[in-house]
């Protein structure tokens, strides 16, 4: 239902015309921007207490830094609005689903498929975190995907969608005016870093673990770690290790299963030193794997050529303990627990 059926326009200019999604801190509403003539998004924030005037302000703050990140990767900022005694954040509409969407519907994604949405997710996390932004929030449903020809079927697409990553600052002012719960935004504990699990200063690395979920997420149809309750699941990110990816999904290569155990280290020390580093070793990875691929698809070809049948491509799969040139890090050193056999034993 769309409580603001009836209403006049947002400012003068914002006409609310559908609900499209509902979080843990706010209602997204489909909005027409009259003065410009065009298709807005609009996050109606719920958590924010408007008598809260540090609060009020922290999020003033934060919304004019984030609407000043321009970059392919995240969503646009347009406008601050305060009325009717709520708190309006006016950003770019994306005519697309969200990552979280995509994952329910193929369940797994392809490696290369999430190696790319991560490499993205990566490239404007370089330039955020080099300004000193930390999202704090990563997670599926804060990643949408946009196609140029619009939203194509996602379970059969192998088009490259364009990633947006969206909630810069948002999770920053709520933290602050103790506007979640106990520290964990609801809804979100399956991506908690361990240091933000444990109440910790956050650095950048904390968003390259919870990058490193999402990988986990995307490959396996799953988060490393369920539970009955968000302290439950905390607690396992705060001390518990990883299960394998391959254990969940023995097709995923090794090189892909290394990336994404590297980034789920406990110590931000034995992960990715910068997204820069990890998006080089995501995209090397990349490379490799479509190398691979392609001999694979040219052997087969031959083959079907000499015997002059039709038969399928054999299956192709990176070696054993076999990563990427850069999966170690630009200082060569390997996490602690670097080493997993291509069955995923632990």
């Amino acid at each position: 239902m769309n409580q603001f059926e009836g209403k006049p326009p947002i400012a003068g200019r914002y006409e609310i015309r559908e609900h499209i999604a509902t979080g843990g801190m706010a209602s997204v509403y489909k909005t027409w921007d009259h003065r410009v003539e065009r298709i807005v998004a609009i996050k109606v924030l719920r958590s924010l207490d408007k008598n809260d005037l540090r609060a009020v302000e922290r999020f003033r703050r934060e919304a004019r830094a984030a609407a000043a990140l321009t970059h392919p990767n995240a969503v646009t900022i347009f406008d601050f609005v305060e009325e009717w005694g709520q708190y309006f954040l006016v950003m770019e509409y994306i005519n697309g689903p969200t990552l979280k969407q995509l994952i329910g519907q193929t369940r797994q994604l392809q490696a290369q498929q999430a190696i790319e949405i991560a490499a993205q997710v990566c490239d404007v996390l370089q330039v955020a975190h080099a300004r000193g932004f930390i999202h704090r929030d990563i997670k599926p449903q804060n990643i949408m995907l946009a196609w140029g020809g619009g939203t194509p079927n996602l379970s059969s697409s192998r088009e490259r969608p364009l990633v947006k990553l969206t909630d810069f600052g948002i999770v920053r002012v709520l933290e602050e005016g103790g506007l979640t719960n106990s520290g964990i935004v609801l809804g979100t504990a399956d991506y908690l870093s361990p240091e933000q699990a444990r109440g910790e200063t956050l650095t950048a690395s904390s968003d390259l673990y919870s990058l490193g979920v999402v990988m986990f997420e995307m490959l396996t149809g799953r988060p490393p770690f369920v539970g009955p309750t968000a302290v439950s699941i905390a607690m396992q990110h705060a001390s518990t290790n990883p299960p394998a990816v391959r254990l969940f999904n023995p097709t995923v290569p090794p090189a892909v299963e290394q990336i994404v155990m590297r980034s789920l280290e406990k110590e931000p020390v034995d992960r990715f030193q910068s997204a820069a580093e990890m998006q080089q070793a995501l995209r090397q990875c990349g490379k490799e794997l479509a190398r691979i691929h392609n001999q694979g698809s040219r052997g087969a070809a031959f083959k079907s050529t000499i015997s002059g049948g039709d038969g399928a491509s054999p299956a192709i799969a990176l070696q054993p303990n076999t990563y990427p040139p850069g999966s170690e890090g630009a200082g060569g050193s390997s996490s602690k627990r670097s080493q997993y056999s291509s069955q995923g034993d632990r």
